[in-house]
């Protein structure tokens, strides 16, 4: 059986990755006042960032159409026997209705919409898993219970020094927003794996003492596991992002078998907490021993 792998551009997943593995992206919109870009076609991550410290407008993001996901599927279905849709959290976007809607409209039970409840890399490394596991012949029925099991086996975290972009997006309010900046307090937020929404889980003052936090807390997500993919994202912070990296090899022993990789959120992620995040994503257990 032909299986064709569809996900959206805040997976995270770098060019060679979805080269590799065959990965379709649905991209997202992303709109600076009048301007309109398509994530990761005509804007990298890079220039939004660029563009972002150097425009006026407050950018916002648009999901992709009924229509976008039809188009695609219709035409994977003329190689493929099924389609696997994977996509970023419902809780957050309306990206997993969309691909619900054509996938019921092609009808024939011809693609399986997965939502995630994860963003960013946590949807990359789900994405990565079911790649893998296709490349390997197995089976859907299977594939299908190793991505229901990974929403117990997932972690996405992140803090912003700058609350702003989170308070434009009604994430916080402006109060909490104005005495975070005020008193250097960062917020250490997870998209939580139950509900696949924001949920905050404590606020750390200073960022070296938020540094020591999030490496502690992906230490504790992982410390019982064989083996564990680590993803460190940024928005325009690399050198933070580094510094997490190095403080979270420093934690994890040898006994873990890990892979870690670093890349830059995307344009649509940045536009909802802005050039200041860094984070972690993990995914980890048994259902990676592919």
């Amino acid at each position: 059986m032909k299986i064709a792998l569809v996900t959206d551009s805040t997976c995270d997943l770098n060019s060679a990755l979805t080269q590799k593995y065959n990965i379709n992206i649905i991209p997202l919109r992303i709109h600076f006042g009048t301007e309109e870009y398509i994530d990761g076609v005509d804007i990298s991550s890079l220039s939004f960032f660029e563009k972002l410290n150097n425009n006026l407008h407050m950018p916002k993001t648009s999901k992709p159409s009924k229509q976008t996901f039809l188009d695609k599927y219709r035409e994977l279905s003329l190689d493929y026997d099924k389609i696997i849709s994977i996509h970023v959290s419902k809780g957050l976007s309306g990206t997993y209705e969309s691909a619900k809607l054509a996938a019921n409209e092609l009808g024939n039970d011809k693609v399986y919409v997965f939502d995630s409840a994860s963003i960013s890399l946590g949807l990359g490394f789900q994405v990565i898993m079911a790649a893998k596991l296709i490349k390997k012949n197995y089976k859907l029925t299977e594939i299908y219970s190793r991505l229901k099991k990974s929403k117990q086996k997932i972690s996405c975290i992140f803090t912003v020094e700058d609350l702003t972009y989170m308070k434009e997006g009604g994430r916080i309010g402006p109060a909490r927003a104005f005495l975070g900046s005020i008193f250097n307090i960062n917020p250490i937020i997870e998209i939580s794996p139950k509900t696949g929404k924001v949920n905050p889980l404590n606020k750390v003052r200073g960022n070296k003492n938020t540094l020591a936090e999030m490496s502690k807390l992906l230490y504790q997500q992982i410390k019982e596991e064989k083996i564990a993919w680590i993803g460190i994202m940024h928005g325009d912070r690399k050198e933070k992002a580094k510094l997490l990296t190095k403080k979270a090899k420093e934690l994890i022993p040898e006994s873990i078998k890990t892979t870690f990789l670093e890349n830059r959120i995307s344009p649509t992620l940045g536009c909802h907490v802005g050039p200041s995040v860094y984070a972690f994503a993990a995914l980890y257990g048994d259902l990676l021993d592919i």
